[in-house]
């Protein structure tokens, strides 16, 4: 099948991919500026209709994190989601000054872990580093 990506999503597409997948409802503006501090965003498309994206946050220094990786379940295992962040990733690499690097994050959804390993992600916690944490803040 043939897919397109872009760098935009309206409000309403982002609202509806986290709603296919059982995620967490934001209202509108919430969503809205969180689309617009995302460093980098990416949306794949099939005709006129967005079936995928993800979203980098970032300092601008070391520290980058991807967010937002959807892909309606109908079209999933179809290799969007990784398309979608190899684009990132080399989003980030393009911006890399010599001697730079960036340390690339990411909160796996529950099950989603081997995909981000076929990425090259490795899990927390390990030999160095402890487990990731979150708080969510209601």
């Amino acid at each position: 099948m043939d897919y397109t990506y872009t760098n935009n999503i309206s409000i309403e597409e982002y609202l509806y991919l986290r709603d296919s997948v059982g995620w967490k409802k934001i209202c509108a503006a919430q969503a809205d500026a969180g689309l617009k501090g995302s460093a980098y965003i990416i949306a794949a498309q099939k005709g006129d209709e967005t079936i995928g994206m993800a979203r980098l946050i970032t300092d601008g220094g070391h520290s980058a994190f991807i967010e937002d990786v959807i892909v309606l379940p109908e079209y999933q295992r179809q290799g969007i989601g990784s398309i979608m962040v190899r684009m990132i990733l080399e989003y980030l690499k393009s911006d890399l000054e010599d001697g730079y690097w960036y340390n690339v994050f990411l909160v796996s959804a529950k099950g989603k872990e081997p995909f981000y390993s076929s990425l090259g992600f490795i899990e927390r916690p390990n030999e160095t580093s402890g487990a990731g944490m979150m708080l969510l803040i209601e």
